[in-house]
């Protein structure tokens, strides 16, 4: 249920405490995205056959289709029925994988539990937490967005880390699992019986300059489906995605292989994850100063000179060029979730933000896909695959400028 009538005062207060406590589960949640981390210790500790890499990939697209199932959930049950489906499904992911998979030895558990039922309730948590907090906050979307999304970020770098070290303590991935599962799920819970819609006067009281015609917020009648801009901003997305993807999970073994001391290969691992996570909070402040316009640009600016620096690394032998490419990488990953809230939230309006959100998140699912069938078009060649993404990254600067100007024809019409 959304709060009744509030004062300017009173929403800033509530909002605050929305985005502290938001962001807080979604630094639990985040820890799906540790599974790179738990991998191998899981396939020591679970004795596992077969293919596990695989269940990334199934967290990936479960991820996707959660986040959309979470918008027809809220439009049914609200905010506490998505979140209770969400805690359910995250407990159920990680506890499953813990009890059942010592005991089979079978990398299919880890698919089932740990990759869809796991992936499908955080995307069902994720996209029900950010679409709920940052209409709270229609004149800070970027602020707001950024420390959400940096909360989401970080998490495999914070808590992955903890649940590594406590592992010998519970006696292995086994328990370290379940008591994860425990954990979040107890916490969601929580946020599930705290978390509220703002009131409907938000946007009138914090952002008035943003309501259109007839009091309606501009753009929330629009279909996302029918307006060109849209298909603009997944071109973009998609490709940017897709140049953090083929760096980010293979960093240090292309490190590596240039000839970059494993044990600072090792390091450059943290130090992308830092830099995905800073770009959360940068270009959400960038965004609310500027403009979506100037933040895409200055995303797809980086991945181009991340790629550049990469495919140079290459060329030249000159290993080092890697490290602020690899870097770069992870700070134009970063900005995509981001930029992709504050376009959902900002173009559309609130009235259908889960949804529009979703279809939005979408992008991860095709990023990876394009990377996946460019690695393999080209034999997984790691050179020519910096190369084809780095022609790929130019596209995606070039079509800022299409976009640019849509968004200016669609704002003049409101």
């Amino acid at each position: 249920m959304p709060e009744t009538q509030m004062t300017v005062e009173q929403i800033k207060s509530k909002r605050t405490l929305y985005l502290i406590l938001s962001t807080g589960v979604l630094l639990f949640l985040g820890l799906i995205y540790a599974f790179s981390m738990f991998a191998k210790p899981m396939t020591q500790d679970f004795a596992l056959t077969g293919n596990i890499s695989l269940t990334f990939n199934i967290m990936m697209i479960t991820f996707c289709v959660g986040s959309l199932v979470g918008s027809l959930i809220v439009g049914k049950a609200g905010v506490r029925g998505a979140l209770i489906v969400c805690a359910a499904m995250f407990a159920i992911g990680f506890c499953g994988t813990g009890l059942t998979a010592p005991i089979s030895g079978d990398t299919m558990m880890l698919y089932i539990f740990y990759g869809a039922c796991g992936g499908a309730g955080v995307g069902i948590g994720y996209n029900t937490i950010v679409s709920t907090t940052n209409v709270w906050f229609p004149d800070k979307v970027g602020f707001s967005s950024g420390v959400l999304m940096l909360g989401f970020g970080v998490s495999s770098l914070i808590f992955g880390n903890i649940a590594l070290m406590i592992r010998p303590l519970l006696g292995g991935m086994s328990m370290v699992l379940i008591v994860l599962g425990i954990v979040v799920g107890i916490l969601t819970l929580l946020l599930a019986f705290t978390l509220k819609q703002p009131p409907a006067n938000v946007v009138a009281l914090m952002a008035p300059e943003k309501v259109g015609t007839g009091g309606n917020e501009a753009g929330e009648n629009d279909n996302i489906f029918k307006t060109p801009i849209f298909y603009i901003y997944y071109v973009w997305a998609v490709i940017v995605i897709a140049v953090g993807l083929a760096t980010i999970g293979n960093a240090a073994s292309d490190a590596t292989f240039l000839g970059i001391d494993e044990g600072f290969a090792s390091l450059l691992v943290g130090l992308i994850a830092t830099f995905n996570g800073g770009a959360r909070i940068i270009l959400g402040i960038l965004f609310d100063k500027t403009n979506i316009k100037v933040t895409m640009l200055v995303d797809a600016a980086v991945a181009v000179c991340a790629m550049a620096l990469i495919v140079a690394a290459y060329v030249t032998g000159i290993a080092i060029l890697y490290v602020p490419g690899a870097l770069l990488c992870g700070f134009a990953y970063g900005g995509v979730p981001v930029i992709a809230s504050a376009f959902a939230r900002q173009r559309y309006g609130a009235k259908k933000y889960p949804f529009n959100l979703s279809v939005v998140n979408l992008s991860i699912a095709i990023g990876s896909f394009i990377n996946i069938i460019v690695a393999a078009a080209v034999g997984g060649e790691r050179f020519v695959v910096f190369a084809v993404i780095l022609v790929l990254s130019a596209i995606a600067l070039a079509d800022v400028f299409v976009f640019n100007k849509l968004w200016d024809k669609d704002t003049a019409k409101k």
